[in-house]
């Protein structure tokens, strides 16, 4: 079974229930999507570290599977979180379309993460961005702009990149990792892997996108996108960069900030995946065995819980058709079991004793610690304690505080029955529509994610087995690690009752999105647009040249000069259609190459 396994890369299993999906019967479909995800969890615990398959792309030497303690953390969680996202997609009504672009995202992750040279690398990363463009896209609405957005973006970032892997090709000669990169290559590659990361100031496409499409697509961008980058950044900077780990800091800090202040679920969740993402990079940025543990150990476990989270989210959204915590409260009552599995998830992510999140966030403190990095770890600590104020107040907005619909009842005959009419109408969005909680399905996915959450916390010795780095130099459970944890719960929650009263007026926090997407409309309608109507003119009069060169050249006679003939049937107008929009493509690129030249 080992050899087996070593034959192919873990994502082939993916992309090839990817089109399964894409042709059987929507139930079929998510069988095949959970059964091939669970299988690939399989052959990645089989592969032997070290393993190496090596051929030869474009007449280079590549490696399609490396096998390492880095990759092996990343894909199991991935495979895993692929099949559980699989099932709960199902649960919640997502189409067989919807099916196939999240498996074959997951399945370009994948292969991305197992890729032992930049050239493989960042061609699975083109794909990443390719397939999560559709799952947008396949949102709808607003989610359409969203996408379009997200791929330019990544383009961009893809860019940075692969002008980094060319100039560490240049001077090396190899596509194979191993070498480091040079002063301006690494520059380059921190821009382009921090895009995908979320870098602050490169983080706006994440909040941007992911709050948008069908709530299971959520799950599923959440957990991969950042985290690849994240991972990059070890294959980058493989023995760690100081300016790394302050920027991880820095993404810890604002993105806390800006999730404390918000009052959309998945917005505030996504703020979040900055956040920890940032606990990640400080880890790899530090460079240490513990560290680099901690950081990759925090990977796996927030795939786990933030994806959890999502879910949970998605399911009051599904139930409730809101996501507001001004419209929600009180959800607990009717949604027992859900409550329940934000616990797990919410103790998870802001570090209670006993939950993976406590591990592994503790590692990485230590290890900044240790390195001497005071004011790093004191941004980390203040970091820590603005998570467990958002999740305090996530928690009592959605589930324990009242609704709006108790506040009408409260106020009952303090006004006129117009006005406490129009009140009941406007609290509706708080009223699950079905009297049920969690669906069979959804209950299962997260159920089980919820019970690795806290296995994780527990169950030590496989989980630090599978971590690269140094595990064994944490200590999780020194009385200092709890007694850290009691100072930081008590301030998160003093703090929560302090603030409590100003949050509630908060309606909207503005980001840089504000200043980033009317710019980048103003640059499209100045730029991108008449460049791209001037290529469509300029494709189309050279289509229809050469057509008449061609009427002339195979019709002699005096009618051969008849420029005034019509172009041809139906199939050459088609043909020019095509043309044209293969212009368009082409000149929006070298727009991109462009920007990416010149700003």
């Amino acid at each position: 079974m080992t050899e087996l396994a070593t034959v192919a890369p873990p994502a082939v299993l993916v992309f090839v229930a990817a089109g399964v999906c894409l042709v059987v019967p929507r139930r079929a479909g998510h069988a095949v999507a959970i059964v091939a995800a669970l299988a690939t969890v399989t052959w990645i615990g089989l592969l032997p570290a070290g393993t190496h398959l090596g051929t030869s792309l474009f007449g280079f030497d590549v490696v399609l599977l490396n096998v390492d303690g880095v990759s092996r953390t990343v894909g199991l969680v991935f495979g895993y979180i692929a099949a559980a996202g699989s099932l709960y997609a199902y649960a919640t009504d997502a189409d067989a379309r919807q099916a196939t672009y999240a498996l074959a995202y997951a399945g370009s992750c994948l292969g991305a993460v197992f890729a032992g040279d930049w050239l493989t690398l960042v061609i699975f990363w083109e794909l990443m961005a390719v397939w999560a463009t559709l799952l947008l896209w396949h949102g709808g609405g607003a989610a359409r702009r969203a996408g379009l957005r997200y791929a330019i973006y990544h383009e961009i970032g893809g860019a940075f990149l692969m002008a980094a892997v060319l100039l560490r090709f240049a001077r090396t000669g190899t596509f194979l990792f191993g070498e480091g990169f040079g002063t301006l290559a690494a520059v380059l590659a921190a821009v382009g892997i921090g895009l995908n990361a979320g870098f602050v100031g490169l983080h706006v496409w994440m909040v941007d996108s992911y709050p948008r499409p069908h709530v299971a697509a959520s799950v599923i961008l959440a957990a991969f996108t950042t985290k690849v980058g994240a991972y990059t950044l070890v294959r980058a900077f493989p023995g760690g960069n100081e300016l790394l780990a302050y920027l991880g800091g820095a993404m810890v800090l604002v993105g806390v900030t800006m999730a404390i202040l918000q009052v959309e679920l998945r917005r505030l969740l996504t703020y979040h995946v900055v956040s920890q993402v940032g606990y990640m990079v400080a880890g790899v940025g530090v460079g240490s065995g513990l560290a680099v543990a901690g950081a990759f150990g925090h990977l796996l476990n927030h795939v786990l819980y933030k994806s959890l989270l999502f879910m949970v989210a998605g399911v009051v959204l599904y139930r409730t058709g809101s996501e507001n915590l001004k419209r929600l409260g009180g959800l607990a009552r009717s949604m027992p079991i859900a409550f329940g599995l934000f616990l797990v998830a919410a103790a998870s992510i802001t570090g209670v004793p006993g939950t993976n999140g406590f591990v592994t966030k503790g590692m990485i403190l230590d290890g900044v610690e240790a390195a001497g990095l005071d004011s790093l770890w004191w941004v980390l600590t203040i970091g820590a304690v603005g998570t467990v104020i958002s999740f305090t107040k996530f928690g009592y907005y959605a589930f324990l505080g009242e609704s709006p619909k108790d506040d009408v009842e409260k106020e009952s005959g303090t006004g006129s029955r117009a006005d406490q009419s129009s009140e009941r109408e406007a609290s509706r969005a708080s009223e699950p529509t079905s009297r049920t909680d969690v669906s069979v399905g959804q209950g299962l996915a997260m159920g089980v994610t919820a019970g690795l959450c806290i296995a994780l916390g527990l169950v030590l010795e496989p989980f630090f087995a599978i971590l690269p780095g140094d595990p064994g130099a944490a200590k999780p459970f020194s009385l200092s690690q709890f007694l850290k944890a009691a100072v930081l719960f008590a301030a998160g929650f003093g703090a929560f009752v302090v603030i409590r009263g100003s949050l509630r007026r908060v309606t909207h926090a503005p980001d840089l999105d504000v200043v980033l997407h009317p710019l980048g409309a103003r640059l499209t309608r100045g730029v991108v647009v008449p460049t791209a109507t001037l290529g469509g003119v300029i494709g189309t009069a050279g289509v229809r040249l050469a057509g008449r060169f061609h009427e002339w050249s195979a019709h002699p006679g005096p009618d051969r000069w008849s420029w005034a003939r019509p172009v041809g049937e139906e199939g050459t107008r088609q043909s020019v259609d095509d043309l044209g929009g293969k212009v368009l493509l082409v000149v929006l690129g070298l727009v991109v190459v462009l920007l990416v030249l010149f700003l």
